[in-house]
């Protein structure tokens, strides 16, 4: 009774890279998918550890005279519960954040705000001397959950602490704050992926932050940022990743991406530079909710990510 309701396909299943890899299985459809895959110039990267959300997530309440903030911590995030305070800080260490439910196809919008007192430089704490002295209201709200902070479990951050300062954070570095970055879900069933860079916040523009639930490819470069979201984003890109990475808490993780091999990006090249303006034209389209001019255009990308592989 079951096999009248059900239906199967022959697959074939081989491991992606190294023996001991993840495993691929295909049709023989698929197979011309082979040609995506390579050595990957670009590294991602996952995005910043901002444990406990509870501290280190924030609202922004108001913009006061002085250019201070009124912020108040998002308590009930995460897992471990807090008191839920207001309090003024100084602006420079909050940004806005981007989440992995803030992301769609082609567009991006943080959801969050997040107090980020690791320097990206030196990938460690601003030191208490330099807290108290450049923003003494941070440190103040801070200090309210030392207690908190100490607490936390992480074997990276209970050393970090141990050799700093009390509210070290993880997973932040340079490429926290590149110009232009490339975010993805990162615990999803499909690849989802915008290019993110300054959001306008009312304080002023700042850099966007990606947290620990997406994955990012980062570049200095805009154009180079939308070739890289046109190729992770097409159709043939991603059933060769849905071939070896199951959907759920791993589908998107930074490791997937290794095995796609993007070549390096060419502004000379006409393809490359094709897919960049595809990619700008659709975050526009994005922005400005016009769903129906997206469809054609995303066909536009899969037919030049077959050229750019060289699939049939």
């Amino acid at each position: 009774e079951a096999k009248k309701l059900l239906t199967k396909k022959k697959l074939k299943a081989r491991p992606i890279g190294e023996p001991v890899s993840s495993w691929q299985t295909f049709t023989e459809l698929q197979k011309g998918l082979d040609k995506i895959k390579g050595g990957n110039p670009y590294q991602a990267r996952r995005g910043a550890s901002t444990e406990p959300y509870g501290v280190f997530w924030v609202e922004v309440k108001q913009v006061l005279s002085d250019g201070d903030l009124l912020i108040r911590n998002q308590a009930k995030r995460g897992k471990k519960k807090v008191e839920q305070v207001e309090e003024r800080v100084e602006r420079d260490l909050v940004f806005p954040a981007v989440s992995g439910r803030d992301i769609e196809r082609w567009g991006a919008v943080p959801g969050t705000y997040i107090l980020m007192t690791q320097d990206p430089t030196t990938r460690e704490p601003y030191s208490e001397k330099r807290m108290k002295k450049d923003w003494p209201r941070t440190f103040t709200y801070l200090t309210r959950f030392e207690d908190v902070l100490l607490l936390r479990r992480s074997r990276v951050i209970i050393e970090l602490m141990n050799r700093t300062a009390f509210y070290a954070m993880y997973g932040i570095g340079p490429y926290t704050v590149a110009r232009y970055k490339v975010v993805w879900k990162r615990m999803s069933t499909d690849i989802f992926a915008a290019v993110v860079s300054q959001y306008k916040t009312p304080y002023g523009y700042k850099k966007v932050i990606p947290t620990d639930t997406t994955s990012l490819f980062v570049t200095e470069n805009e154009s180079e940022a939308h070739y890289l979201c046109a190729i992770i984003n097409s159709t043939p890109v991603r059933e060769f990743i849905k071939s070896y990475s199951s959907a759920g808490r791993g589908f998107g993780a930074p490791s997937v991406m290794k095995h796609v091999g993007i070549p390096d990006f060419d502004k000379g090249k006409a393809v490359h530079k094709k897919l960049a303006e595809t990619s700008k034209k659709l975050h526009t389209y994005k922005s400005k909710n016009e769903i129906s001019k997206l469809e054609e255009l995303e066909k536009s990308i899969d037919g030049l990510v077959k050229k750019l592989f060289k699939i049939k």
